[in-house]
């Protein structure tokens, strides 16, 4: 579908789909349509009628194969410019059809490099140089969960993107994601496994899946329910695991797969829960908007020791200094590339 196409099919929208400096678009009435991005608020564009939102509603679901009625009131599909578009009509919807887009800038990884966050001061030297030392050659690497709190929550899939793409080029990448949302297109070895709403495509299965198809770094973006249990089995299995969550903190995020974990299998106690997991995520690097200036920054680098007592037990690599905004290598941050080598190497 060329860009004429696409235009005809959104009608009224058009012009904002066109504005680059538009990146969603929400629509909750015929006569209230709204934008965000770097131009947001209320938009002047309306919809002469329901019978016409609507109209645009359906081309839309129909590029991706759906079809809404009265028995299957919602649905999403993705644009041939990977772009996004999730609608639901009555009666789920009350009152007006409802229709979210949001567009997705095929530039937007590229674009971001570790060089750029360096100079950006996003990220330290000596924190980049503790990170790539996670990702070395065949068996000796380790398990990454990268965390965001949700003002960072975009920061931290790209942090993801670049870790996986900074991979040994001669090993292979398999990412179970939605691939405009991870393309990890600068690796010359990856493949994508694309999540889907039937059982046999859901994220659990496509980790199996993955898992035997010779996966040297196997990379999936936000951990949300029963494909924690199947990634930490994996992850305890020998399998080098990349992955993300939402959460306020490295303990926090913790306590959230514990609580995805007990959903997936309600039969474990924490007491056994919380080894596993200990076991399999050694290492959480933490994003958040901080102070002094408000930009996203890697604050933390914390280590995952065990658990005693019942409690993780965490241990900081860098500290953050919220006044000059800088991070600072620990003690045991400067020993960790080698301790860490010599656990794997060990057993």
């Amino acid at each position: 579908m060329n860009t004429n196409d696409l235009s005809a099919v959104l009608g009224p929208l058009a012009p904002l789909y066109a504005n680059p400096e538009v990146g969603e678009i929400v629509v909750d009435a015929p006569d209230r349509v709204s934008v965000f991005g770097a131009s947001a608020g209320p938009s002047e564009v309306k919809f002469e009628s329901v019978e016409a939102l609507r109209e645009v509603i359906d081309h839309l679901m129909a590029l991706g194969g759906v079809t809404l009625n009265s028995e299957n009131t919602s649905g999403e599909v993705r644009l041939p410019d990977d772009s996004r578009v999730a609608a639901v009509i009555p009666p789920t919807a009350v009152g007006s059809p409802y229709l979210f887009i949001k567009k997705v800038d095929r530039e937007q990884f590229t674009n971001f490099t570790w060089e750029m966050l360096l100079e950006g001061g996003n990220v330290s030297a000596e924190a980049h140089e503790l990170l790539m030392s996670a990702l070395p050659l065949r068996g000796l690497c380790t398990n990454l969960l990268v965390v965001g709190d949700y003002n960072s929550r975009h920061a931290k899939t790209y942090i993801l993107n670049l870790l996986a793409e900074s991979a040994p080029p001669e090993e292979r990448v398999i990412v179970v994601a939605n691939t405009p949302l991870l393309p990890v297109a600068r690796h010359p070895r990856c493949i994508h496994l694309e999540p889907g709403s039937a059982p046999q495509n859901s994220t659990r299965r496509l980790l199996e899946i993955a898992s035997h198809m010779h996966a040297d770094h196997l990379v999936t973006g936000d951990l949300q329910g029963p494909e924690v249990m199947t990634l930490i089995h994996l992850m305890n299995s020998g399998q080098h695991v990349l992955t993300t969550l939402v959460a306020q903190s490295p303990l926090e995020a913790l306590t959230r797969i514990e609580a995805m974990y007990l959903m997936s299998n309600p039969g474990l106690r924490l007491a056994e829960i919380r080894p596993l997991i200990a076991a399999a995520i050694p290492l959480i690097p933490f994003m958040k908007l901080a102070l002094p200036n408000f930009r996203f920054k890697l604050t933390q680098l914390v280590e995952v020791c065990g658990v005693e007592n019942d409690r993780y037990v965490l241990q900081p690599l860098f500290t953050y200094d919220n006044e000059q905004g800088t991070l600072h290598l620990t003690e045991a941050g400067k020993t960790w590339p080698e301790r860490t080598r010599s656990r794997i190497i060990t057993g």
